[in-house]
């Protein structure tokens, strides 16, 4: 605020005295020299309004110039990463639209039933001798499905509504062990959609979970087969994971 007044009051005095005449205080505008711009009028200013009997030394004008280099190198890496991160986001956005149809695995704590049978599965630290996987419906009622001992790694399940008398709507899911341990569940989807939110952030659309972020998918299973098991071909998506990692 102070900067500005001053330069303000330095412009004037430049245009009365007939130096810098008809030039107005940039930063107004965003363009690249607007910082350079002002800091020759303020500089200008401050020579013009100095005390003749003590003026400026030489060093300190050598000092506020390496300043404003300094100033101007930083905006202008902040501009380059600022274009590079914009670059790098619309290139994951064309990769990943190329992968809508494809099955993928992502981190959940819902899912939306609709009578057609839901794969997932999750990560055990450690065995245990009791495990459930617990729906809760829309009524706050717990379906139960029990999926017995398991050995630590990676277990997977499938929720298959009619078996288990479930209805269509929006479950709760979580996992309970016999030993407390809570592994987060992760479920199977086809990738319907991909866009981007008014935030600028890339909004995946998953079927059965819904909308999700880049963070919480977990795994590119590549597209169905004409039995609905995932294409393992296809899953090898380096390019991806540099991105999503």
């Amino acid at each position: 605020m102070n900067i500005q007044n001053n330069g303000t009051n330095g412009a004037n005095g430049a245009n009365n005295s007939g130096v810098g005449d008809g030039a107005s205080l940039p930063g107004a505008n965003n363009d690249s020299g607007s910082l350079s711009n002002m800091f020759t009028t303020l500089l200008i200013a401050q020579i013009q309004n100095q005390d003749p009997l003590a003026p400026m030394e030489a060093s300190q004008f050598v000092t506020q110039f390496a300043q404003m280099s300094q100033v101007e190198a930083m905006q202008t890496l902040a501009q380059i990463s600022a274009a590079t991160a914009a670059m790098q986001e619309s290139m994951l956005v064309v990769s990943l639209g190329s992968q809508v149809g494809s099955l993928v695995r992502v981190r959940a704590d819902s899912v939306e039933l609709d009578g057609e049978t839901v794969r997932g599965g999750f990560n055990l630290d450690s065995s245990a001798g009791d495990v459930e996987l617990i729906l809760t419906g829309p009524d706050g009622t717990e379906h139960k499905i029990n999926l017995g001992p398991k050995e630590a790694g990676a277990v997977d399940f499938e929720i298959d509504p009619a078996e288990h008398d479930l209805p269509p709507g929006n479950y709760k899911v979580r996992v309970s062990t016999d030993t407390g341990e809570k592994p987060g569940v992760e479920l199977t989807g086809e990738l319907q959609g991909v866009r981007l939110a008014a935030d600028g952030s890339i909004v995946l659309s998953v079927a059965g979970v819904g909308d999700v972020s880049t963070a919480d998918i977990t795994r590119f299973l590549g597209r169905a087969k004409d039995g609905g098991t995932p294409d393992s071909s296809a899953s090898n998506l380096p390019y991806l994971k540099r991105f999503l990692s």
